[in-house]
């Protein structure tokens, strides 16, 4: 009562001076903040012209129209865009961003999200200029009724100045600012203008900015293709994507969705009969199915691959394309810079090749799992566990491409070395190939040349062991090979010397005389992979077997084009280049037939005491192929590398910390093999490879016996039998001697 009395009698004070005072106070610091922003204003509004120039070039280059720019400017953008990565059919197969973003011209946003915005955001939008003041006065009406804050009064205008302008804090001087914003840019840009600027900027939460990207992240289709509810549920995350989002809430998010639906209606866009049975078709199309208390327990909304923060089906190799284009771009390019990376990668050999490590190194991690559940040195067998790393490559052999690319059981923050490139081991048998090929190309021996497989000790005091240390008497040199013999593959290199298997791996690795000394010495343990090479050193030299011993360079990045769609780094072509300068100075590294002639050995992997043989029946493989085994001393490395016409892939397995053994009798044939066995199957499922090409002179092939070499009995006496290929001349002149029927 005495308040009351105070006021009528102190009218003026009350009525007039106060009110008076607080709308100087106000003018004042109203003029306070148009100095401030008429000291901004240049810098904002070149941020905006330059952001209409980003959405304008994209209606251009939607439609057909050229634009041309040399090198690519991240400082011209005025929003960043993601760096896209593409496999060699055009599939993403990973991104490198700050902001997801994708532009679309307005004519791509359907017109129910321009007509839910309206309706839900701002119904006044095409006539005030930048504030509207009956939106004001109708958000305050609401919200006192309502007693909380169920509307804004923020105009689409004000919330595209504060987005791109402010600092979004919630304050009467961002409030000011935002509205002298808005005024100039209603000034400046025509209606269509601002909502196309508003809807490709605005953020959706989960790392994505404009409609476009959440349009695909929520529903796996392009904005263009959406019905009226997903419009009005990409509306209805916009005012706060942490509550309203399918992802952060999807019970939050249908409620808001519905109550777009009904602004549309109320705004006269939709009748509202259609709501319900279009909100019913909408749950039923996206799968939403509730509980009994009504809440959502299953959706298919938001389970794209758009819809995690990262597309990585390829993190090791991507990484590795990341540090290129850093090298070349910088990082801000990278991040920021829109560019569209074209590699040659198959994402479907990549997503087989994943899956194939995974199961293939999985057994490895538990078998010490299991000895650490035993209770003694718990401790140290779980690191051994955790440690257990592997890698596949797998390229073309005559393009150097690089189709598969896994460079470690997983890729995290404590993980990310790259095996493929990084990691330097022993190769164990897995080198002998390369052996046999000198051999044969120096006509020193041929496949059927019989050696006597026994303890032997070399110069130096050098006695080889064979895996199973056991001895196998009178063996031809193709089944040495199959057999892995280590005493037959060091009695190989004694007889022919060092230069041509050295020159192959020197030649073949592009390697200088000092990288080559400092890695190699002529030691007869060369012959049982004593010395140490990466996975891609292995799959590049093995595929000089294949290809003809034409030099190749793996690589693993096409072209890269910059947001304007224009090329600028045609790597491919470099990479010809160099690799055409290099064949026509050192023509064929390793001889074409010699080459072939090692494979059609290596094809004994098909004969069934062949320790590959049974992957080759477990898997269905019955097409043309070949490869090698390779195990280390003491079990601490399994290699396989695998041939087939179209594919030579290297796998490894071992532990990262070093020479650590992965078990006892753990061979590559029960650790590396099965991974390739199972990656190679898969990929060649429906479409199965063609047989290797061979040289069309200077060869020939025979049916010779296993045993004797010799060419088998007409009448099919010898009980183990293989078609071989022989350089011309060189074939066995007789028939087997030692199946001879009586």
């Amino acid at each position: 009562m005495q308040i009351i009395q105070w006021i009528l009698s102190h009218k003026k004070i009350v009525f007039i001076y106060i009110p008076l005072v607080i709308i100087i106070s106000f003018a004042l610091y109203a003029g306070y903040i148009y100095i401030k922003w008429q000291s901004d204003r240049v810098s904002a509004l070149e941020k905006l012209s330059k952001y209409k120039e980003l959405i304008d070039k994209t209606e251009e280059m939607k439609k057909g129209y050229p634009y041309s720019r040399n090198e690519i400017d991240v400082n011209a953008k005025a929003v960043n865009i993601p760096t896209r990565i593409y496999d060699r059919n055009g599939e993403i197969i990973g991104e490198f961003f700050e902001e997801k973003r994708e532009i679309v011209p307005f004519d791509y946003i359907p017109e129910w999200i321009v007509k839910g915005v309206i309706a839900s955001e701002d119904r006044d939008f095409y006539n005030h200029r930048g504030i509207s003041w009956t939106g004001i006065m109708r958000a305050f009406t609401k919200n006192i009724v309502s007693l909380s804050i169920m509307q804004g009064g923020s105009t689409i205008t004000q919330q595209l100045a504060k987005v791109l302008f402010t600092d979004m804090e919630r304050s009467i001087k961002r409030k000011i600012y935002e509205a002298y914003c808005a005024m100039e840019i209603e000034k400046l840009y025509d209606k269509q203008d601002i909502l196309s600027m508003y809807l490709n900027l605005i953020y959706f939460g989960n790392g994505s900015y404009g409609v476009e990207s959440t349009a695909k992240m929520f529903f796996g289709k392009s904005v263009r293709e959406l019905d009226i509810v997903e419009c009005a549920m990409i509306v209805a995350t916009i005012s706060n994507p942490g509550i309203y989002s399918p992802l952060s809430n999807i019970n939050n998010s249908l409620s808001k969705t519905k109550r777009i639906l009904k602004s549309l209606a109320e705004a006269g866009y939709l009748k509202e009969e259609k709501i319900d049975p279009l909100f019913n078709a909408f749950l039923k199309k996206w799968g939403v199915v509730f509980d009994e208390s009504n809440r959502v327990k299953q959706t298919n909304i938001g389970s794209f691959i758009y819809s995690s923060y990262r597309i990585n089906i390829a993190p090791f190799f991507n990484e590795r394309v990341r540090r290129e284009l850093v090298l070349r771009f910088g990082e801000d390019a990278v991040k920021k810079g829109g560019l569209s990376v074209w590699t040659t990668l198959d994402a479907k050999n990549q997503i087989i090749a994943n899956n194939s490590i995974k199961h293939g190194i999985a057994p490895q991690r538990e078998y010490f799992l299991k000895k650490a559940a035993q209770g003694k040195n718990s401790e140290k067998y779980v690191k051994i566990a955790n440690d257990i790393e592997g890698a596949l490559i797998s390229i073309n052999p005559y393009t150097g491409e690089i189709l598969a690319y896994v460079g470690g059981y997983e890729f995290n923050a404590t993980n990310q070395n790259d095996n493929v490139y990084q990691s330097f081991r022993q190769p164990g048998s897995s080198i002998k190939p390369l052996v046999y090929a000198a051999a044969m190309e120096s006509k020193k021996i041929t496949p059927s040349t019989v050696f006597e497989d026994k303890k032997i000790t070399f110069k130096g005091d050098y006695t080889p062991q064979n895996y199973d240390n056991k001895y196998y008497g009178h063996v031809i040199a193709r089944q040495a090979l199959i057999k892995s013999l280590n005493t037959v593959a060091v009695m190989i290199l004694d007889r022919i010397g060092y230069d041509k298997v050295f020159s192959y791996v020197q030649k073949g690795l592009l390697l200088s005389d000092g990288e080559f000394d400092k890695r190699f010495s002529k030691t007869l343990s060369f012959a049982l992979g004593s010395y140490e090479i990466s996975p891609i050193e292995s799959v590049t030299l093995h595929s000089l077997l294949v290809n003809g011993g034409n030099f190749i360079i793996p690589y693993g990045i096409k072209f890269v084009k910059d947001y304007n769609g224009n090329v600028v780094w045609d790597n491919e072509t470099d990479i010809h280049s160099k690799i055409a300068l290099y064949r026509e100075k050192t023509g064929a590294i390793i001889n074409p037939v010699a080459g072939r002639v090692t494979i059609s050995m290596l094809e004994g992997i098909h004969e069934p005491d062949a320790s590959v043989n049974w992957l080759l029946r477990k898997y269905g493989i019955n097409f043309p192929c070949a490869g090698k085994t390779g195990t280390t001393s003491n079990y601490s490395d399994a290699w396989f590398v695998g041939y087939t016409s179209e594919l030579v892939t290297a796998v490894w397995v071992g532990n990262k910390s070093g020479l650590i053994s992965l078990g006892e009798g753990r061979s590559a044939s029960g650790v590396a093999a099965p991974i390739w066995a199972e990656y190679i199957s898969y990929v060649f499922r429906d479409s199965p490879p063609p047989t290797f090409q061979t040289p069309a002179e200077n060869i020939t092939s025979e049916t010779i016996c296993l045993d004797s070499g010799e060419v088998a009995g007409k009448n099919g006496e010898c009980p183990k039998t293989a078609i071989q290929y022989y350089y011309s001349g060189t074939e066995p002149g007789k028939f087997c001697h030692i199946h001879i029927k009586n």
